[in-house]
């Protein structure tokens, strides 16, 4: 990426100063829910709004246009109808204006007459970038900076989004918040006048604050850029992809959404898979193999134990694990499956064998502990999948698996079957010592799996 345009994406994605064109006074206008998102996040730098008849906007004066502001801010969100804001964005790049944020739909999403709009907004910008039109905006959670106009609390973290789809963004953002999980960027690309999705991956590729990247995408009108891009990022950063626009008649949807065709899926599918992207197919699934890849430890190998009180969960785990090329379940020594039958004692009813099933016998969190414990101890052993059900009197065993994280240089992913309401305190302390937490074997098995394909991945490159 050239330095320029990377300073320009620099100060329009960790701006000091921010500039509301078109902010609202009233609750039902795009306007002010941009203001509102900035003040609901917390935003510590300058805000302008500009209006040419309001005087006050939750509390910050307002400038009745932008040759009253007291300097150039460093980023810009157009909040105006399609043909005001072509007008508005050549006047902010006459200004100097790092970087803008165009809202409005009606470009290229509706047809040759939005086409050419569209064309005239990229000629007004001249080299100031742009995210969208036809967007949702973007947020920053490190930056406590939100220019989408849903208001949100930030929940910062290491992993970044780009989204074709304002919706599915929204919900890919809902479910990392449900899951815990904590963004860096969450970039609504719209139509791209002149920032492709392989630009905002080269600035992400750099960007220290991005670990993982999720994309979801209906087509790309440089798919040849995009996938080049993504083979020099993914030995670097994995990157996981949910392609939209699948069907027979996905053209046909996708361009009067995002003015972008879905193309065959069969030859997506195949690129993105050849340089090593990590496909899902929902939006839930994009969480859940982003929250693994953030959180988790890549595996040392590819030998998995998985360890329950419960054992139909287990084989469920083991039902996903094997549907992947680099999965092992491994065969526990002698001397560690005498250890846990030791543990266990004669009065537990169970086979010792991998899946460790130990039934009543790891209700409590001392035995939990100690099988655990023998399991990291064998050398046969990579990852520990760990699974446990939420109860009133047996609490969860987070502490122990905590100290087994900070004893055992080894992948351990945690599935507590129970409540999310009820299960906060004991993830956040997961999450810290590099443990994933799911809530359902089909989640955990998941993330595992995405764990082994990224060690297979790095092992191959």
């Amino acid at each position: 990426m050239a330095t320029e345009l990377n300073d320009r994406l620099n100060k329009l994605f960790c701006p000091k100063t921010v500039a509301v064109i078109g902010a609202g006074a009233e609750p039902d206008k795009v306007g002010y829910a941009i203001m509102d998102s900035l003040v609901t996040g917390g935003f510590p730098g300058k805000i302008f709004p500009v209006h040419p008849r309001h005087e006050s906007i939750l509390g910050y004066q307002v400038f009745r246009n932008l040759k009253d502001l007291p300097y150039v801010p460093d980023l810009a969100v157009v909040a105006l109808n399609q043909h005001s804001s072509v007008e508005t964005v050549a006047q902010l790049s006459q200004m100097g204006v790092k970087g803008a944020v165009v809202l409005a739909g009606g470009y290229a999403e509706m047809g040759s007459t939005g086409m050419s709009l569209q064309q005239k907004l990229r000629l007004a910008a001249g080299d100031m970038p742009v995210i969208g039109p036809n967007t949702l905006g973007f947020l920053n959670a490190n930056a406590k900076l939100n220019v989408t106009f849903y208001p949100r609390v930030l929940n910062p973290g290491n992993v970044s989004f780009l989204s074709q789809s304002g919706g599915i963004g929204l919900a890919i953002k809902a479910k990392a918040d449900d899951e815990g999980l904590g963004l860096a960027k969450w970039i609504g690309v719209g139509n791209r006048v002149n920032l492709e999705f392989h630009d905002l991956l080269e600035y992400l590729k750099q960007d220290p604050e991005t670990k993982v990247i999720g994309l979801f995408t209906e087509g790309s009108s440089n798919p040849r850029a995009l996938v080049k891009t993504l083979e020099s990022i993914i030995p670097c950063k994995p990157v996981v992809i949910y392609k939209g626009g699948k069907g027979d008649k996905a053209d046909s949807v996708t361009v009067t959404h995002t003015g972008a065709a879905a193309g065959p899926d069969k030859i997506w599918q195949g690129a993105l898979r050849q340089v090593g992207a990590h496909v899902v197919n929902s939006a839930s699934e994009m969480v859940t193999v982003c929250k693994a890849l953030s959180i988790g430890r890549i595996p040392r190998g590819n030998r998995v134990a998985i360890f329950t009180h419960t054992a139909g969960p287990s084989i469920v785990a083991c039902d996903i694990l094997q549907n992947e090329p680099n999965f092992c379940l491994t065969e526990l020594s002698n001397a560690t499956i005498k250890k846990i039958a030791d543990i266990l004692g004669p009065s537990v009813p169970v086979i010792h064998k991998n899946p460790v099933d130990g039934a009543a016998g790891a209700f409590l969190t001392e035995p939990f502990h100690k099988i655990g414990e023998a399991i990291l101890e064998d050398e046969a052993v990579d990852c520990l999948l760990t699974i446990f059900c939420e109860h009133k009197n047996w609490i969860y065993p987070s502490e122990q698996i905590a100290e087994l994280t900070r004893k055992f240089d080894k992948t351990i992913v945690t599935c507590f079957i129970g409540s999310a309401l009820t299960i906060h305190k004991d993830r956040a302390l997961l999450h810290q010592n590099e443990t994933p937490v799911y809530l359902t074997p089909e989640d955990a098995a998941t993330g595992l799996a995405a764990l082994l394909r990224r060690l297979e991945h790095i092992s191959g490159s």
